[in-house]
Protein backbone atom coordinates (compact mmCIF):
# COMPACT_ATOMS: atom_id res chain seq x y z
CA UNK A 1 0.00 0.00 0.00
CA UNK A 2 1.17 3.65 -0.96
CA UNK A 3 2.08 6.48 1.23
CA UNK A 4 -1.50 7.81 2.03
CA UNK A 5 -2.34 11.47 2.13
CA UNK A 6 -4.43 12.54 5.11
CA UNK A 7 -4.52 15.99 3.61
CA UNK A 8 -7.70 15.35 1.90
CA UNK A 9 -9.56 15.45 5.35
CA UNK A 10 -9.28 19.07 5.10
CA UNK A 11 -11.93 21.60 5.43
CA UNK A 12 -14.59 23.63 5.23
CA UNK A 13 -15.96 20.27 4.02
CA UNK A 14 -15.30 16.48 4.31
CA UNK A 15 -18.45 15.34 1.96
CA UNK A 16 -19.64 11.63 3.08
CA UNK A 17 -18.41 10.64 -0.43
CA UNK A 18 -14.97 11.87 0.71
CA UNK A 19 -14.99 9.63 3.54
CA UNK A 20 -16.13 6.93 2.02
CA UNK A 21 -13.18 7.49 -1.00
CA UNK A 22 -10.86 7.32 2.26
CA UNK A 23 -11.63 4.63 4.00
CA UNK A 24 -9.25 2.48 3.06
CA UNK A 25 -6.46 5.55 4.31
CA UNK A 26 -8.78 6.61 7.15
CA UNK A 27 -10.98 4.07 8.81
CA UNK A 28 -12.95 6.86 9.75
CA UNK A 29 -15.43 6.19 6.69
CA UNK A 30 -18.50 4.01 8.78
CA UNK A 31 -19.76 6.71 11.01
CA UNK A 32 -20.52 8.23 7.38
CA UNK A 33 -22.64 5.38 6.05
CA UNK A 34 -25.34 5.70 8.14
CA UNK A 35 -27.99 7.71 6.24
CA UNK A 36 -28.06 7.58 2.85
CA UNK A 37 -31.25 8.49 0.05
CA UNK A 38 -33.95 10.82 0.78
CA UNK A 39 -32.59 12.19 4.06
CA UNK A 40 -29.21 12.36 2.80
CA UNK A 41 -29.12 16.22 2.65
CA UNK A 42 -26.77 18.88 3.75
CA UNK A 43 -27.92 20.09 7.17
CA UNK A 44 -28.42 23.88 6.54
CA UNK A 45 -30.13 23.44 2.98
CA UNK A 46 -32.84 21.48 4.49
CA UNK A 47 -33.28 22.98 8.09
CA UNK A 48 -33.66 27.24 6.64
CA UNK A 49 -37.51 26.84 5.25
CA UNK A 50 -39.00 29.97 5.77
CA UNK A 51 -38.92 29.75 9.76
CA UNK A 52 -40.93 32.03 11.49
CA UNK A 53 -38.85 33.61 14.65
CA UNK A 54 -40.49 33.19 18.28
CA UNK A 55 -41.59 30.21 20.42
CA UNK A 56 -40.51 28.09 23.05
CA UNK A 57 -39.85 24.40 22.44
CA UNK A 58 -40.80 22.02 25.38
CA UNK A 59 -38.19 19.59 24.95
CA UNK A 60 -38.67 16.37 27.28
CA UNK A 61 -35.48 14.53 28.02
CA UNK A 62 -35.61 10.75 29.48
CA UNK A 63 -33.20 10.71 32.60
CA UNK A 64 -33.45 10.54 36.17
CA UNK A 65 -31.37 13.96 36.84
CA UNK A 66 -28.40 16.02 35.01
CA UNK A 67 -25.37 14.86 36.97
CA UNK A 68 -23.29 18.18 35.25
CA UNK A 69 -23.48 20.09 32.36
CA UNK A 70 -19.96 20.78 32.13
CA UNK A 71 -18.50 18.65 28.80
CA UNK A 72 -15.43 17.81 30.13
CA UNK A 73 -16.94 15.84 33.13
CA UNK A 74 -20.39 14.99 31.39
CA UNK A 75 -20.74 10.75 31.04
CA UNK A 76 -24.04 10.38 29.85
CA UNK A 77 -23.90 10.30 26.22
CA UNK A 78 -27.85 11.64 26.05
CA UNK A 79 -26.98 14.95 28.14
CA UNK A 80 -23.85 15.19 25.65
CA UNK A 81 -25.49 14.60 22.14
CA UNK A 82 -28.89 16.52 23.37
CA UNK A 83 -28.18 19.30 25.42
CA UNK A 84 -24.32 20.21 25.60
CA UNK A 85 -24.74 20.00 21.79
CA UNK A 86 -26.82 22.73 22.20
CA UNK A 87 -25.15 25.07 25.13
CA UNK A 88 -21.47 24.41 23.63
CA UNK A 89 -19.95 24.33 20.12
CA UNK A 90 -17.27 21.91 18.48
CA UNK A 91 -13.94 23.15 15.78
CA UNK A 92 -16.12 20.81 13.25
CA UNK A 93 -19.81 19.29 13.89
CA UNK A 94 -21.66 16.65 11.41
CA UNK A 95 -24.27 17.35 8.64
CA UNK A 96 -27.29 14.78 8.28
CA UNK A 97 -24.98 12.88 6.15
CA UNK A 98 -23.04 12.94 8.88
CA UNK A 99 -19.97 14.41 6.84
CA UNK A 100 -17.84 17.01 9.05
CA UNK A 101 -18.78 20.31 8.20
CA UNK A 102 -17.50 23.99 10.12
CA UNK A 103 -18.49 24.59 13.50
CA UNK A 104 -16.20 27.41 14.77
CA UNK A 105 -13.52 26.35 12.75
CA UNK A 106 -14.31 27.91 9.36
CA UNK A 107 -11.81 25.83 7.38
CA UNK A 108 -8.79 23.52 8.34
CA UNK A 109 -5.94 21.54 7.07
CA UNK A 110 -4.65 18.23 7.52
CA UNK A 111 -1.04 17.39 7.09
CA UNK A 112 0.09 14.60 4.85
CA UNK A 113 1.42 12.46 7.56
CA UNK A 114 -1.54 12.88 9.33
CA UNK A 115 0.36 14.30 12.88
CA UNK A 116 -0.69 18.38 12.34
CA UNK A 117 -3.96 19.70 11.91
CA UNK A 118 -4.08 23.75 11.47
CA UNK A 119 -7.40 25.26 12.24
CA UNK A 120 -8.66 28.53 11.18
CA UNK A 121 -11.48 29.82 13.38
CA UNK A 122 -14.48 32.57 12.19
CA UNK A 123 -13.48 35.98 13.02
CA UNK A 124 -16.02 37.81 16.13
CA UNK A 125 -16.77 34.92 17.92
CA UNK A 126 -18.24 35.16 21.24
CA UNK A 127 -18.64 33.15 24.51
CA UNK A 128 -22.41 33.31 26.20
CA UNK A 129 -20.54 35.94 28.95
CA UNK A 130 -19.14 38.63 26.05
CA UNK A 131 -15.98 37.16 26.39
CA UNK A 132 -14.20 36.69 22.75
CA UNK A 133 -12.97 33.35 21.65
CA UNK A 134 -9.72 32.75 20.26
CA UNK A 135 -7.55 30.05 19.60
CA UNK A 136 -6.29 30.62 23.39
CA UNK A 137 -9.42 29.21 24.78
CA UNK A 138 -9.04 26.17 23.00
CA UNK A 139 -6.07 25.74 24.15
CA UNK A 140 -7.38 26.28 27.97
CA UNK A 141 -9.99 23.97 27.06
CA UNK A 142 -7.52 21.54 26.36
CA UNK A 143 -4.95 22.16 29.26
CA UNK A 144 -8.00 21.69 31.41
CA UNK A 145 -9.34 18.06 30.01
CA UNK A 146 -5.71 16.36 30.41
CA UNK A 147 -5.10 17.97 34.01
CA UNK A 148 -4.87 15.05 35.76
CA UNK A 149 -6.14 16.69 38.86
CA UNK A 150 -9.41 17.43 37.13
CA UNK A 151 -9.54 14.16 36.22
CA UNK A 152 -11.79 14.01 32.77
CA UNK A 153 -12.78 10.93 31.64
CA UNK A 154 -12.79 12.59 28.00
CA UNK A 155 -8.55 12.90 28.31
CA UNK A 156 -8.16 9.92 26.76
CA UNK A 157 -9.09 10.90 22.97
CA UNK A 158 -6.40 14.00 23.37
CA UNK A 159 -3.25 11.54 24.43
CA UNK A 160 -1.89 11.18 21.26
CA UNK A 161 -1.72 15.11 20.91
CA UNK A 162 2.25 16.22 20.99
CA UNK A 163 1.32 19.64 21.35
CA UNK A 164 -0.76 22.40 20.86
CA UNK A 165 -0.46 25.80 19.87
CA UNK A 166 -1.64 29.31 18.73
CA UNK A 167 0.43 31.28 16.06
CA UNK A 168 -2.18 33.75 16.06
CA UNK A 169 -6.00 34.20 17.45
CA UNK A 170 -7.61 32.83 15.16
CA UNK A 171 -5.27 29.86 14.10
CA UNK A 172 -4.92 26.80 16.10
CA UNK A 173 -2.43 23.83 15.68
CA UNK A 174 -2.82 20.54 16.92
CA UNK A 175 0.63 18.34 16.30
CA UNK A 176 0.29 14.75 16.87
CA UNK A 177 2.49 12.21 18.00
CA UNK A 178 0.89 9.61 15.76
CA UNK A 179 -2.04 9.64 13.13
CA UNK A 180 -5.39 9.21 14.99
CA UNK A 181 -8.13 7.96 12.56
CA UNK A 182 -11.63 9.54 14.30
CA UNK A 183 -9.83 12.72 15.73
CA UNK A 184 -12.16 15.24 14.09
CA UNK A 185 -14.97 13.20 14.87
CA UNK A 186 -14.31 11.91 18.43
CA UNK A 187 -12.49 14.97 19.66
CA UNK A 188 -12.93 17.80 17.95
CA UNK A 189 -16.74 17.75 16.95
CA UNK A 190 -20.17 18.85 18.95
CA UNK A 191 -21.51 16.58 20.43
CA UNK A 192 -19.27 13.82 20.46
CA UNK A 193 -15.81 15.70 21.10
CA UNK A 194 -16.72 16.55 24.43
CA UNK A 195 -12.84 16.94 25.24
CA UNK A 196 -12.57 20.67 23.21
CA UNK A 197 -15.79 22.31 23.48
CA UNK A 198 -14.09 25.30 24.05
CA UNK A 199 -14.89 27.01 27.24
CA UNK A 200 -14.05 30.58 28.73
CA UNK A 201 -10.90 30.67 31.40
CA UNK A 202 -12.76 33.40 33.42
CA UNK A 203 -16.28 31.58 33.84
CA UNK A 204 -14.13 28.76 35.30
CA UNK A 205 -12.60 31.12 37.58
CA UNK A 206 -15.41 32.95 38.62
CA UNK A 207 -18.16 29.44 39.04
CA UNK A 208 -15.34 27.01 39.66
CA UNK A 209 -15.56 23.36 38.49
CA UNK A 210 -18.93 22.88 40.19
CA UNK A 211 -20.55 25.86 39.78
CA UNK A 212 -19.97 25.67 36.37
CA UNK A 213 -21.59 22.20 35.81
CA UNK A 214 -24.65 23.42 37.01
CA UNK A 215 -24.15 26.83 34.74
CA UNK A 216 -22.06 26.08 31.96
CA UNK A 217 -21.07 29.20 29.68
CA UNK A 218 -20.37 27.81 25.91
CA UNK A 219 -20.78 29.27 22.63
CA UNK A 220 -23.50 27.38 20.63
CA UNK A 221 -26.51 28.43 19.37
CA UNK A 222 -28.26 28.61 23.17
CA UNK A 223 -27.43 29.32 26.48
CA UNK A 224 -28.14 28.44 29.82
CA UNK A 225 -30.31 30.73 31.73
CA UNK A 226 -28.58 30.24 35.34
CA UNK A 227 -31.56 31.08 38.13
CA UNK A 228 -34.09 28.59 35.90
CA UNK A 229 -30.91 25.43 36.61
CA UNK A 230 -32.26 22.66 38.94
CA UNK A 231 -30.50 19.79 37.93
CA UNK A 232 -33.18 16.70 38.88
CA UNK A 233 -35.96 18.65 37.11
CA UNK A 234 -34.44 21.04 34.16
CA UNK A 235 -33.97 23.98 33.06
CA UNK A 236 -34.56 26.83 30.65
CA UNK A 237 -31.44 28.12 27.62
CA UNK A 238 -32.38 30.98 25.30
CA UNK A 239 -31.53 31.91 21.96
CA UNK A 240 -27.88 33.47 22.09
CA UNK A 241 -28.14 36.72 20.08
CA UNK A 242 -24.21 36.85 19.08
CA UNK A 243 -23.99 33.23 17.94
CA UNK A 244 -22.06 32.44 14.63
CA UNK A 245 -24.44 30.92 12.82
CA UNK A 246 -27.12 34.06 13.62
CA UNK A 247 -30.09 34.16 16.01
CA UNK A 248 -31.81 30.93 16.49
CA UNK A 249 -35.77 30.67 15.10
CA UNK A 250 -36.72 29.75 18.79
CA UNK A 251 -36.56 32.23 21.68
CA UNK A 252 -36.30 29.50 24.12
CA UNK A 253 -36.27 25.77 24.84
CA UNK A 254 -37.82 24.78 28.24
CA UNK A 255 -35.75 21.51 29.26
CA UNK A 256 -37.98 19.06 31.24
CA UNK A 257 -36.45 15.92 32.93
CA UNK A 258 -38.82 13.00 33.04
CA UNK A 259 -38.08 10.18 33.97
CA UNK A 260 -40.65 7.70 33.83
CA UNK A 261 -41.54 6.50 30.88
CA UNK A 262 -45.10 6.43 31.15
CA UNK A 263 -45.15 10.26 32.27
CA UNK A 264 -42.90 11.07 28.90
CA UNK A 265 -45.73 9.21 26.96
CA UNK A 266 -48.46 10.96 28.57
CA UNK A 267 -46.59 14.44 28.34
CA UNK A 268 -46.47 14.33 24.71
CA UNK A 269 -49.63 13.04 23.74
CA UNK A 270 -51.35 15.77 26.28
CA UNK A 271 -49.54 18.52 24.73
CA UNK A 272 -47.65 19.25 27.92
CA UNK A 273 -44.09 18.99 26.05
CA UNK A 274 -43.32 19.67 22.09
CA UNK A 275 -40.84 16.89 21.78
CA UNK A 276 -39.89 13.38 23.65
CA UNK A 277 -35.96 13.25 22.75
CA UNK A 278 -36.26 9.56 22.46
CA UNK A 279 -39.36 7.39 21.72
CA UNK A 280 -39.43 4.35 24.15
CA UNK A 281 -40.16 1.23 22.82
CA UNK A 282 -43.53 1.18 24.49
CA UNK A 283 -44.80 4.37 22.56
CA UNK A 284 -43.53 3.72 18.73
CA UNK A 285 -46.34 1.72 17.48
CA UNK A 286 -49.01 3.93 20.07
CA UNK A 287 -47.78 7.43 18.54
CA UNK A 288 -47.10 6.30 15.31
CA UNK A 289 -51.07 5.48 14.91
CA UNK A 290 -51.86 9.40 15.87
CA UNK A 291 -51.51 12.24 12.81
CA UNK A 292 -50.55 14.49 15.42
CA UNK A 293 -47.07 13.62 15.70
CA UNK A 294 -43.92 13.09 13.32
CA UNK A 295 -41.42 9.89 14.85
CA UNK A 296 -37.87 10.39 13.02
CA UNK A 297 -35.94 7.01 12.78
CA UNK A 298 -32.50 6.78 11.99
CA UNK A 299 -29.28 4.31 12.48
CA UNK A 300 -28.38 4.06 16.05
CA UNK A 301 -24.15 3.60 16.98
CA UNK A 302 -25.15 2.10 20.37
CA UNK A 303 -24.51 -1.04 22.48
CA UNK A 304 -25.88 -2.36 25.28
CA UNK A 305 -25.22 -5.12 27.47
CA UNK A 306 -25.21 -6.97 30.86
CA UNK A 307 -21.77 -5.56 32.82
CA UNK A 308 -20.42 -7.97 35.35
CA UNK A 309 -18.02 -6.41 38.05
CA UNK A 310 -14.99 -9.03 37.81
CA UNK A 311 -13.75 -6.99 40.94
CA UNK A 312 -16.26 -8.99 43.06
CA UNK A 313 -16.74 -12.53 43.31
CA UNK A 314 -18.04 -15.12 41.88
CA UNK A 315 -17.71 -12.93 38.79
CA UNK A 316 -13.86 -13.07 38.97
CA UNK A 317 -14.66 -16.69 37.75
CA UNK A 318 -14.96 -17.15 33.69
CA UNK A 319 -17.24 -20.10 34.11
CA UNK A 320 -19.70 -17.56 36.07
CA UNK A 321 -19.49 -14.80 33.83
CA UNK A 322 -20.09 -17.16 30.75
CA UNK A 323 -22.77 -19.00 32.50
CA UNK A 324 -24.91 -16.11 32.91
CA UNK A 325 -24.12 -15.09 29.23
CA UNK A 326 -25.44 -17.84 27.85
CA UNK A 327 -28.63 -18.44 29.57
CA UNK A 328 -30.12 -15.40 28.14
CA UNK A 329 -32.53 -15.74 25.55
CA UNK A 330 -31.85 -12.32 23.64
CA UNK A 331 -35.04 -12.53 21.15
CA UNK A 332 -37.32 -13.39 24.05
CA UNK A 333 -35.49 -10.61 26.07
CA UNK A 334 -36.13 -8.59 22.55
CA UNK A 335 -40.06 -9.38 22.49
CA UNK A 336 -40.58 -8.86 26.12
CA UNK A 337 -38.63 -6.26 27.12
CA UNK A 338 -38.84 -3.73 24.02
CA UNK A 339 -41.65 -5.37 21.91
CA UNK A 340 -39.24 -6.63 19.06
CA UNK A 341 -37.58 -2.82 18.42
CA UNK A 342 -34.66 -3.46 19.35
CA UNK A 343 -31.34 -5.63 17.31
CA UNK A 344 -29.53 -8.58 18.68
CA UNK A 345 -26.70 -7.39 19.79
CA UNK A 346 -23.34 -9.90 19.86
CA UNK A 347 -20.80 -7.78 20.36
CA UNK A 348 -19.79 -3.97 20.72
CA UNK A 349 -19.59 -3.12 16.99
CA UNK A 350 -22.92 -1.20 16.21
CA UNK A 351 -24.82 -2.44 12.66
CA UNK A 352 -24.66 1.51 12.10
CA UNK A 353 -20.20 0.50 10.97
CA UNK A 354 -21.21 -1.45 8.39
CA UNK A 355 -17.38 -2.22 7.58
CA UNK A 356 -16.19 -3.34 10.64
CA UNK A 357 -19.68 -5.40 11.97
CA UNK A 358 -20.64 -8.29 11.93
CA UNK A 359 -23.96 -9.95 11.53
CA UNK A 360 -25.69 -12.25 14.58
CA UNK A 361 -26.54 -14.42 11.68
CA UNK A 362 -23.49 -14.77 10.22
CA UNK A 363 -20.98 -16.26 13.13
CA UNK A 364 -21.68 -18.53 16.10
CA UNK A 365 -21.03 -15.93 19.40
CA UNK A 366 -19.79 -18.11 22.60
CA UNK A 367 -22.55 -16.40 24.31
CA UNK A 368 -25.02 -17.68 22.21
CA UNK A 369 -28.34 -19.00 23.89
CA UNK A 370 -28.04 -22.59 25.51
CA UNK A 371 -29.36 -23.17 28.64
CA UNK A 372 -27.89 -26.62 29.09
CA UNK A 373 -24.42 -25.04 28.91
CA UNK A 374 -25.13 -22.27 31.03
CA UNK A 375 -26.52 -25.05 33.76
CA UNK A 376 -23.34 -26.93 33.69
CA UNK A 377 -21.30 -23.56 34.02
CA UNK A 378 -23.22 -22.25 36.67
CA UNK A 379 -22.62 -25.63 38.99
CA UNK A 380 -19.12 -25.42 37.93
CA UNK A 381 -18.87 -21.90 39.03
CA UNK A 382 -20.88 -23.01 42.19
CA UNK A 383 -22.99 -19.30 41.77
CA UNK A 384 -26.43 -21.62 42.91
CA UNK A 385 -28.27 -19.44 45.42
CA UNK A 386 -26.24 -16.06 44.44
CA UNK A 387 -27.73 -12.70 45.06
CA UNK A 388 -26.39 -10.33 42.71
CA UNK A 389 -27.86 -6.90 42.52
CA UNK A 390 -28.29 -5.34 38.95
CA UNK A 391 -27.94 -1.87 39.22
CA UNK A 392 -30.15 0.78 37.02
CA UNK A 393 -31.01 4.27 36.38
CA UNK A 394 -34.03 4.06 34.31
CA UNK A 395 -37.73 3.23 35.63
CA UNK A 396 -38.50 1.12 32.73
CA UNK A 397 -37.73 -2.31 35.02
CA UNK A 398 -38.60 -4.50 32.50
CA UNK A 399 -35.20 -5.20 30.69
CA UNK A 400 -34.24 -6.07 33.69
CA UNK A 401 -36.57 -8.22 34.98
CA UNK A 402 -36.69 -10.33 32.09
CA UNK A 403 -33.10 -10.52 32.63
CA UNK A 404 -34.13 -11.85 36.48
CA UNK A 405 -36.29 -14.28 35.67
CA UNK A 406 -34.30 -15.88 32.86
CA UNK A 407 -30.85 -15.98 35.30
CA UNK A 408 -33.61 -17.64 37.54
CA UNK A 409 -33.25 -20.53 35.41
CA UNK A 410 -29.48 -21.20 36.29
CA UNK A 411 -29.74 -20.37 40.08
CA UNK A 412 -29.18 -16.94 40.49
CA UNK A 413 -31.58 -15.20 42.92
CA UNK A 414 -31.39 -11.48 40.82
CA UNK A 415 -32.43 -8.43 43.12
CA UNK A 416 -32.90 -4.31 41.15
CA UNK A 417 -31.21 -1.53 42.72
CA UNK A 418 -32.74 1.22 40.98
CA UNK A 419 -31.18 4.73 41.51
CA UNK A 420 -31.31 7.99 40.15
CA UNK A 421 -28.67 9.15 37.09
CA UNK A 422 -26.24 11.07 39.79
CA UNK A 423 -26.35 8.01 42.10
CA UNK A 424 -26.06 5.33 39.38
CA UNK A 425 -22.89 7.67 37.87
CA UNK A 426 -21.05 7.79 41.47
CA UNK A 427 -21.57 4.35 41.77
CA UNK A 428 -20.87 3.31 38.31
CA UNK A 429 -17.28 5.25 38.63
CA UNK A 430 -16.44 3.82 41.84
CA UNK A 431 -17.18 0.53 40.81
CA UNK A 432 -19.86 -0.44 43.59
CA UNK A 433 -22.33 -2.73 41.74
CA UNK A 434 -22.20 -6.41 40.99
CA UNK A 435 -24.26 -6.02 37.38
CA UNK A 436 -25.34 -3.57 35.45
CA UNK A 437 -27.15 -2.99 32.09
CA UNK A 438 -24.56 -0.35 30.14
CA UNK A 439 -23.55 0.40 26.99
CA UNK A 440 -22.06 3.24 24.77
CA UNK A 441 -24.06 5.98 22.44
CA UNK A 442 -23.87 8.74 20.94
CA UNK A 443 -20.34 7.29 19.13
CA UNK A 444 -19.19 8.61 16.42
CA UNK A 445 -16.19 5.83 15.70
CA UNK A 446 -15.91 2.14 16.33
CA UNK A 447 -13.22 3.09 18.60
CA UNK A 448 -15.91 4.94 20.92
CA UNK A 449 -17.78 1.94 21.17
CA UNK A 450 -15.13 -0.29 22.52
CA UNK A 451 -11.84 1.62 23.68
CA UNK A 452 -13.70 3.36 26.75
CA UNK A 453 -15.58 0.11 28.42
CA UNK A 454 -12.25 -2.08 27.20
CA UNK A 455 -9.00 -1.19 27.55
CA UNK A 456 -7.73 -1.40 31.06
CA UNK A 457 -7.00 2.60 30.93
CA UNK A 458 -10.39 3.10 30.13
CA UNK A 459 -12.50 5.82 31.82
CA UNK A 460 -15.55 3.29 31.57
CA UNK A 461 -13.63 0.64 32.52
CA UNK A 462 -14.64 0.50 36.51
CA UNK A 463 -15.57 -3.03 35.85
CA UNK A 464 -11.87 -4.71 36.79
CA UNK A 465 -11.19 -5.77 33.42
CA UNK A 466 -7.88 -6.39 32.16
CA UNK A 467 -6.58 -8.45 29.21
CA UNK A 468 -3.25 -7.49 27.60
CA UNK A 469 -4.54 -9.06 24.42
CA UNK A 470 -7.11 -6.48 23.92
CA UNK A 471 -5.17 -3.77 25.14
CA UNK A 472 -2.68 -4.13 22.45
CA UNK A 473 -5.16 -4.99 19.89
CA UNK A 474 -6.64 -1.13 20.91
CA UNK A 475 -4.10 0.37 20.50
CA UNK A 476 -3.28 -1.33 17.08
CA UNK A 477 -6.82 0.02 16.21
CA UNK A 478 -5.87 3.26 16.95
CA UNK A 479 -2.92 3.92 14.67
CA UNK A 480 -4.14 1.48 11.68
CA UNK A 481 -5.29 3.61 8.44
CA UNK A 482 -5.77 0.74 5.96
CA UNK A 483 -9.86 -0.07 6.53
CA UNK A 484 -9.79 -3.51 5.85
CA UNK A 485 -7.11 -4.40 7.98
CA UNK A 486 -8.58 -1.83 11.48
CA UNK A 487 -12.37 -3.91 10.74
CA UNK A 488 -10.45 -7.44 11.06
CA UNK A 489 -8.60 -5.89 14.08
CA UNK A 490 -12.56 -4.40 15.59
CA UNK A 491 -13.60 -7.84 14.86
CA UNK A 492 -10.33 -9.59 16.90
CA UNK A 493 -11.87 -6.85 19.30
CA UNK A 494 -15.19 -8.21 19.50
CA UNK A 495 -14.18 -11.96 19.92
CA UNK A 496 -12.08 -11.10 22.91
CA UNK A 497 -14.81 -9.51 24.24
CA UNK A 498 -17.03 -12.26 23.62
CA UNK A 499 -14.53 -14.82 24.81
CA UNK A 500 -13.63 -12.97 28.30
CA UNK A 501 -17.68 -11.90 28.84
CA UNK A 502 -17.21 -8.42 30.95
CA UNK A 503 -20.29 -7.67 29.53
CA UNK A 504 -22.91 -10.51 28.64
CA UNK A 505 -23.97 -8.36 24.95
CA UNK A 506 -27.52 -7.74 24.92
CA UNK A 507 -29.29 -5.12 22.17
CA UNK A 508 -28.67 -2.19 19.55
CA UNK A 509 -31.67 0.30 20.14
CA UNK A 510 -32.36 2.38 16.48
CA UNK A 511 -32.47 6.62 17.48
CA UNK A 512 -35.92 7.72 17.53
CA UNK A 513 -37.64 10.70 18.57
CA UNK A 514 -40.76 12.49 17.87
CA UNK A 515 -42.26 15.45 18.03
CA UNK A 516 -45.87 17.38 17.55
CA UNK A 517 -46.77 18.79 14.14
CA UNK A 518 -46.19 22.27 15.27
CA UNK A 519 -42.34 21.72 15.58
CA UNK A 520 -40.58 22.59 12.18
CA UNK A 521 -36.81 22.35 10.96
CA UNK A 522 -35.76 19.68 12.91
CA UNK A 523 -33.05 17.44 11.15
CA UNK A 524 -32.23 14.41 12.46
CA UNK A 525 -28.61 13.10 13.35
CA UNK A 526 -28.11 10.38 14.64
CA UNK A 527 -28.16 10.24 18.44
CA UNK A 528 -28.19 14.29 18.73
CA UNK A 529 -30.30 16.56 18.82
CA UNK A 530 -28.99 20.01 17.24
CA UNK A 531 -31.61 21.96 17.95
CA UNK A 532 -31.24 25.65 16.73
CA UNK A 533 -32.72 25.06 13.08
CA UNK A 534 -36.05 24.25 14.68
CA UNK A 535 -39.53 26.86 14.42
CA UNK A 536 -42.41 26.61 15.84
CA UNK A 537 -45.73 26.63 13.86
CA UNK A 538 -48.05 29.46 14.98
Amino acid sequence: MGQIDWSVLSGPYVSRRTLLQLAVATGIAGYASQLSGANARPRYLTARQEPQQGGTLRFGIGVSDIPTLDPAQETTGIIAGELLANIFSGLVQFDEQLGIIPDLAETWEVAEDGLRYTFHLRPGLTFHNGDSLTAEDVIYTYERTIDPEFASPHANKLQQVKEITAPDELTLVITQNVPFAPFLATACSRGPGRALNPIPRRAIEELGNDGFGRSPVGCGPFQVVPESVELATGFEMVAFEAWYGGRPPLDAIEVSVIPEISSRLSAIEAGDIDMLDIVPAIGVDRLAQLDQFTIVEAPGTNWWGLRMNLARPPWDQLEARMAVAKAIDRQDFNERAFLGKVVECIGPIAPAFGWAYQDPETIESPQAYDLDEARRLAELAGIAGEQPRILLQTDDPRPAENLRNQLSEIGLEVELDLVNTTAYFERWDAGDYDMNITGSVVDADPDDNVWNYFSSEGPWNTHGYANPEMDALLEQERRTSDQEERAAIFQQIQAVAQSDVPFAFLYHEPDRTVFTNRVQGYVPIPEQRYLETIWIES
